[in-house]
């Protein structure tokens, strides 16, 4: 087979743009160069620097443009920290006050704490980032899923009612002041309902209301009908997917997890795409082969995805591991997962990570077994930018 018949057949079985982004700086949030200087002071921190080349007071302020005589230095901090591949970097911050306070202030104290206690908030100014990313990620949606009363049919209802309510919500947040640039349609996982799952009894009439190609055809059409419900919305849409265990093509054989039918839909619902000149600005993102976690930068914030299967209850154990290998998964920001179908969110450090609900019918199983039921829903967000993910964060429920 020559060269260019092999590069050919590679091209037609990749789904696309596969593989996780890397973060490209390991820099503490904390020690990140910038400055935020007023009229009353303020403080700055330098670029880092390799170890041993420690910038003095007066060097910081000139990196930010500051005249060292307009300033008097009211604290430094020094810090260092070692890269992700070994190298040790160091950075200084100094706190600042103007030259001229040091003799006291020069304002009317009295007047001052008046005008405090006349005070009210205005209205909210609109935010001028333009790096704000709006999240909906409908997870666990197990289109074919049959239980109780419930089934395909009840699940269509929510993920349409849910989509139209998330554009709403967009819309909503903009009213608001917030700038958004950028839509991601997560997918993290069991988008259908499959066949392999608990050694493949999942395939009878009892638990199942489509066959499995039928599953694979409503999942496409639904996707396609969100995407074409975001892209006029935003100028950049982001599609991140990865594969849930419902997701797993055989169990028969070992497979490449990051082939799966959450990325066989994905991928269709791209081909289309990438024939329709009004939805050239759609990204769909998959795990490189023999993966099945992704990290996609979205706007200097990197976004982790995986399905939850990974683990058993103890997530930050899950993730203590991805940091500890160095793994792109363990470099992310912030972590979106499903599995467990119910909303959960939980700090990690300075870091973040949501476990989405779920659109699907419900699980007797389940309800017999522990006596609870998830209330359905989709995991929504906003992030990027200056916005912090946990103001916005919420669940777009649906009945």
């Amino acid at each position: 087979m020559s060269d260019s018949l092999k590069k050919k057949l590679t091209e037609l079985a990749s789904p696309g743009h596969s593989g996780s982004d890397i973060k490209k700086t390991q820099t503490p949030e904390n020690w990140r160069p910038r400055s935020e200087v007023d009229q009353q002071g303020g403080f700055a921190i330098s670029t880092p620097r390799p170890l041993g080349n420690t910038p003095g007071a007066e060097d910081v302020m000139r990196e930010h443009g500051l005249n060292p005589d307009e300033w008097i230095v009211t604290n430094a901090r020094h810090g260092k920290w070692q890269t992700f591949n070994g190298d040790w970097l160091e950075s200084s911050r100094v706190t600042l006050a103007p030259a001229r306070h040091m003799g006291g202030p020069d304002f009317d104290l009295e007047k001052l704490v008046d005008e405090i206690k006349k005070w009210k908030p205005g209205s909210a100014p609109k935010q001028t980032s333009g790096a704000g990313a709006f999240l909906f990620a409908p997870s666990d949606q197990q289109i074919g899923k049959r239980s109780g009363d419930g089934g395909t049919e009840q699940s269509v209802h929510r993920i349409l009612e849910s989509t139209e309510r998330a554009v709403h919500r967009l819309s909503s947040l903009r009213k608001m002041g917030l700038d958004i640039g950028t839509v991601v349609l997560a997918l993290p996982g069991d988008h259908v309902e499959g066949n392999v799952s608990q050694n493949g009894r999942l395939q009878g009439l009892a638990s199942s209301d489509l066959g499995q190609t039928e599953q694979v055809r409503v999942a496409r059409r639904l996707l396609m009908a969100q995407v074409k419900a975001f892209a006029p919305l935003a100028d950049r849409i982001v599609v991140p997917v990865v594969n849930g265990n419902h997701d797993e093509v055989t169990r028969q054989v070992a497979a490449d997890p990051a082939d799966g039918w959450n990325v066989e839909i994905a991928s269709a619902v791209q081909d289309a795409c990438a024939e329709n000149d009004k939805l050239s600005h759609v990204e769909f993102r998959y795990p490189a082969s023999g993966h099945q976690t992704l990290a996609v930068d979205i706007e200097g914030v990197m976004l982790g995805l995986f399905h939850g299967h990974q683990f058993s209850r103890d997530v930050e154990k899950y993730l203590s591991g991805q940091m500890l290998g160095q793994t792109a998964l363990g470099g992310a920001d912030i972590w979106i997962s499903g599995h467990y179908h119910h909303f959960k969110s939980q700090d990690i450090g300075n870091r973040l990570w949501v476990q989405c609900p779920t659109t699907d019918p419900g699980s007797d199983w389940f309800r017999d077994r522990s006596g609870q039921s998830s209330k359905p829903g989709v995991l929504s967000m906003v992030f990027g930018g200056d916005y912090d993910p946990r103001e916005f964060i919420g669940v777009i429920p649906v009945v």
